[in-house]
């Protein structure tokens, strides 16, 4: 029997938000459950198995599971590693809405019967909006409709990712049974500091690691190196504040962790095809 605590931090009228922390000592093969919601799960630690019609999907952290309504699922703990995750469930009539908007993933993941769920590697851009969301209900500082609009544009990441997924990378053996805490406590620090100048031996220090050694477990892990997913996490930032605050360009700059005004508009644009006043612009 698989012990945990769960608690609903968020409701809404198309979703709502779980906190799931497995409490098991010995870890074991749960009953069948059956899904009745479309769900994005974000695997904040541990390593399990999710099994679905015949498949083993390998969830850890750096994956984020989306799983279909309709399906009978049952999980698995590799190496005894209880999970800790965050859970957006959404009504099962969403699919429908998903379908509309997205054709090109409905076609082979959301109208395809025999994909039930599906592994994908997590993006800076998903990480950090999935941050946002818990950082801002924890703290109660933001309203229900920047929490909803933060929520659509996790989804609208999600699926336009799916559209262009080829395959489900694993990780070696090795990575997996023995460095997972450290990518873990990687984001977790770059997603807590990323307004800092902080350095490749600063985040491997505080992972217990050396920084070549780190660089080369993160990147297997993420398929990023640290100093990219840290880029991603911090133009994601700027690009909330360009959309949610009167900063100038140069104060956003500074507050999003860019160490000059030219570096940020650079990487803006990189990133999004326009500079950061060209894209405040749009919005205005």
């Amino acid at each position: 029997m698989m012990l945990a605590d769960t608690h609903t931090l968020h409701v809404s009228e198309k979703y709502r938000i779980i906190d799931f922390r497995c409490k098991c000592v010995v870890c074991s093969l749960s009953e069948p459950e059956y899904n009745n919601s479309f769900a994005i799960t974000f695997i904040k630690s541990g390593y399990f198995e999710y099994r679905v019609f015949r498949n083993n999907l390998e969830a850890h952290t750096g994956k984020v599971l989306v799983s279909k309504p309709g399906f009978e699922h049952s999980t698995f703990h590799i190496n005894n590693q209880p999970d800790t995750s965050t859970t957006f469930e959404f009504r099962a009539d969403f699919v429908e809405e998903l379908k509309a908007m997205y054709p090109q993933t409905s076609d082979w993941f959301l109208k395809n019967n025999d994909i039930h769920s599906i592994i994908l590697r997590c993006t800076p851009e998903m990480d950090y909006l999935h941050h946002a969301v818990l950082k801002s209900l924890l703290s109660g500082t933001s309203t229900r409709l920047q929490i909803d609009e933060w929520v659509m544009e996790l989804v609208d990441e999600l699926m336009c990712g799916l559209a262009k997924i080829s395959k489900d990378d694993r990780l070696p053996d090795s990575l997996r049974k023995y460095h997972l805490p450290t990518v873990e406590n990687a984001k977790d620090f770059m997603l807590k500091h990323f307004h800092e100048n902080i350095s490749l031996q600063q985040v491997a220090d505080h992972c217990l690691v050396s920084p070549f050694h780190f660089s080369r477990i993160f990147k297997t892990a993420s398929g990023l190196s640290p100093h990219q997913y840290l880029t991603g996490i911090r133009l994601n930032h700027a690009k909330n504040l360009l959309t949610t605050t009167n900063l100038s360009v140069g104060e956003i700059s500074f507050e999003s962790g860019f160490n000059s005004i030219e570096h940020f508009a650079t990487a803006y644009r990189q990133r999004f095809g326009m500079s950061p006043s060209e894209f405040r612009k749009q919005i205005v």
